[in-house]
């Protein structure tokens, strides 16, 4: 028997828009970083493993490690000062808080976009309209917020 669908069935233009900035924001996130560190720019990738990873060692620097072992994409395993395990977790928190904000933010515009022109021509990476860029700002200022107290209250 064959399925029969109908017109509501069919997922709308805005819901392929938002699917597909969802499935890209993970993709940049998943690809990872270049980081800074005492032994100079080593790349890290940012799977949910790789999160769940470096969130860890994170932890166990807050919990009083003065190193950790992890690696770096494509490097074997070495320890990492606590002050490197620093400056990689700012930097991962910083860049997956920024791309995922940016995703919620394409999201409600697509969803409230009526012209479908514009709708149509909506992808990661387009500029915000200014009252969504404002919010945004915001709010990522408010997470840096939290970062910079985090650094201080470890620097004590």
């Amino acid at each position: 028997m064959a399925l029969k669908w109908n017109k509501t069935d069919l997922p709308t233009l805005a819901e392929k828009k938002t699917a597909a900035a969802s499935q890209t924001c993970q993709e940049i996130i998943y690809a990872g970083i270049d980081v800074q560190l005492s032994t100079g720019t080593q790349h890290f990738s940012l799977t949910a493993h790789d999160q769940t990873n470096i969130d860890s060692m994170f932890t166990a620097v807050t919990l009083g490690a003065t190193e950790y072992p992890y690696h770096a994409d494509g490097d074997q395993c070495a320890m990492f000062s606590a002050a490197d395990i620093v400056t990689l977790y700012v930097a991962y928190k910083t860049f997956v808080t920024t791309q995922t904000t940016y995703n919620n933010f394409l999201r409600i515009w697509i969803n409230r976009e009526t012209d479908r022109e514009t709708l149509a021509a909506i992808q990661y990476g387009s500029d915000l309209p200014a009252d969504l860029a404002t919010q945004m700002q915001t709010i990522l200022a408010q997470a840096q917020a939290q970062i910079d107290a985090i650094i201080v209250k470890l620097q004590q």
